[in-house]
């Protein structure tokens, strides 16, 4: 079973920076990426032993363990491996779509009354309009019976030119351009997997830490119910206290033992699933350095979601759906065109029965011509184009949507932020009620001027107390990673995967002053 023990953190408390200031904040976690050269070293060997079963745990900080996560979880892994085979198609495709061919060009035959056999090499490529030239050498020899061997040396040159349907880098390069997007769409996916995974072991890290100090605090209180207990006996055997005061204690401790007993096996299993997500050995043991609670600061919600919709690649990732609409919908309007092509080619060849003369090249021959299919009916070629703009419009009422519904997460997220800020000032307040209440009631008692259950009572509120601060310290400090979240800040994102920032507004030119912008 996992060790876990927690050493003893402070936690911050300060005034509320504005955006700058929010995000300085978050930079210790945000750039977790740029550590993870390092996160093999740091995964793979303790500071202070082996990790396993016995052996004395490694202090992890949260930067510690996200950056573990990002490198060794087993699934983030999967994903990368998706993004490593998307990349391998993009750049399948761009050779593809540059058309580059060099190939051998041959044949031969036999018979009873002929034989011919021919030998060359051809070469072609695409180029960025979508014209196609080729080259090529060959030499070839037939033999009949009854007439002169003739030997024919050829050196040609062609060149096709598509015209309207398929002219221009627009067709030329689609096949590029659908895997490249399809890479970028799959690498957008993979960092929200990221910084979804980055969230889920801040989240994991501040409930094993919620745990233990829960854990330690029943412990405490197990042990100053058994004192009490013992006090309470000795007062019963003097006559100043009640036999159901001493089993009300009783009960109690016996609780508080078996809260020890659920919560240590609550944290065996957080331990089992906190290993899992960074990618370690279940029996690892951990010993967790609490981080300090970040403080966000208070952003207008209106800078939030604009930080937001700058910073997460799945709102550029509507963006590009709405560009490769509008472009299918270009190349859809294209099929109303004919497929027609322009083609030339010119030959230098020489022929004779002598391939010294056949190699002189003295022949000349070119041909120009036009070619391409042209179908009249093009009702399905309009439909097709009806529908590739009815989703292109489509796209840009997705894009609308992602906008509200980012919206609504950011300032849902906030919501919490702030909620959870403010429960856990009470709960503060409350515990130093409690605590006051219970010191009160057990120097009264210890003084014989208070009751057994008056103790027991106060005792009781004051472990609750403390319980629900450390529960809502945990829920301060989940809610302000869920706050970077949901903004894009908590693992930030590639620059080229995100929206391209607004263009700044041109001044206009001022016509009494004549001054240009």
């Amino acid at each position: 079973m996992p060790a876990l023990r927690c050493t003893a953190g402070s936690t911050f408390c300060g005034r509320w920076p504005k955006l700058a200031v929010m995000r300085r904040c978050c930079q210790k976690i945000a750039c977790v990426a740029a550590v993870l050269g390092m996160a093999a070293a740091c995964g793979a060997l303790p500071a202070r032993g082996e990790d396993g079963a016995g052996a004395v745990p490694r202090v992890w900080s949260l930067e510690d363990a996200i950056a573990q996560a990002l490198e060794h979880n087993l699934d983030l892994a999967r994903g990368a491996l998706g993004v490593e085979a998307g990349a391998l198609e993009a750049e399948r495709a761009r050779e593809a779509v540059r058309g580059i061919r060099v190939a051998p060009a041959g044949a031969a035959e036999t018979g009873d009354r002929s034989s011919l056999w021919k030998a060359g090499l051809e070469t072609s490529a695409t180029l960025p309009w979508g014209t196609r030239v080729g080259a090529g050498v060959t030499a070839s020899q037939v033999d009949l019976d009854g007439a002169d061997m003739t030997r024919r040396a050829e050196v040609s040159v062609s060149v096709s030119q598509p015209l309207f349907r398929n002219f221009g880098t627009l067709m030329r390069d689609e096949p590029a351009v659908l895997a490249a997007e399809s890479l970028r769409a799959a690498r957008r996916a993979w960092e929200r997997d990221r910084s979804a995974l980055a969230l889920e072991v801040a989240r994991t890290f501040e409930e094993l830490v919620c745990r233990t100090r829960q854990l330690e605090c029943n412990e405490a209180q197990a042990g100053l119910l058994e004192r009490l207990e013992a006090l309470a006996e000795v007062r019963e055997r003097r006559g100043r206290a009640s036999r159901t005061e001493v089993l009300r204690l009783g009960l109690q401790r016996g609780e508080a033992a078996s809260r020890i007993e659920t919560g240590r096996a609550q944290l065996a299993a957080g331990c089992e699933a906190f290993a899992d997500l960074l990618g370690l050995p279940k029996d690892t043991a951990f010993e967790l350095l609490p981080p300090p609670l970040p403080d966000l600061g208070e952003t207008p919600p209106e800078e939030a979601v604009a930080l937001a919709l700058r910073e997460r690649p799945d709102y550029a990732q509507a963006l590009d759906d709405i560009a490769s609409a509008d472009r299918q919908a270009r190349i859809a309007r294209r099929a109303l065109l004919p497929d027609l092509a322009l083609t030339a080619r010119h030959s230098l060849y020489g022929e004779d029965a002598a391939w010294s003369d056949a190699a002189r090249f003295d022949e000349t021959d070119w041909r120009i011509g036009l070619e391409g299919a042209v179908n009249l009916d093009v009702r399905e070629a309009r439909l097709g184009a009806r529908k590739a703009e009815t989703e292109a419009e489509a796209r840009r009422r997705a894009e609308e949507i992602v906008v509200r519904r980012l919206a609504l997460e950011v300032h849902a997220a906030q919501t919490e932020y702030r909620r959870a800020r403010r429960e856990r000032e009470l709960s503060r307040e409350n515990l130093a009620l409690a605590d006051r209440r219970a010191e009160l009631a057990r120097a009264l008692f210890e003084a014989g001027r208070g009751t057994a259950d008056a103790v027991s009572d106060a005792e009781a509120d004051a472990l609750s107390a403390r319980l629900r601060e450390l529960d809502a310290q945990r829920a301060a400090s989940t809610a302000a990673y869920a706050l970077l979240h949901a903004l894009g800040t908590l693992v930030p994102a590639p620059p080229d995967l995100l929206a391209p920032a607004p263009a700044a507004p041109v001044p206009a030119h001022d016509p009494a002053t004549g001054d240009a912008p």
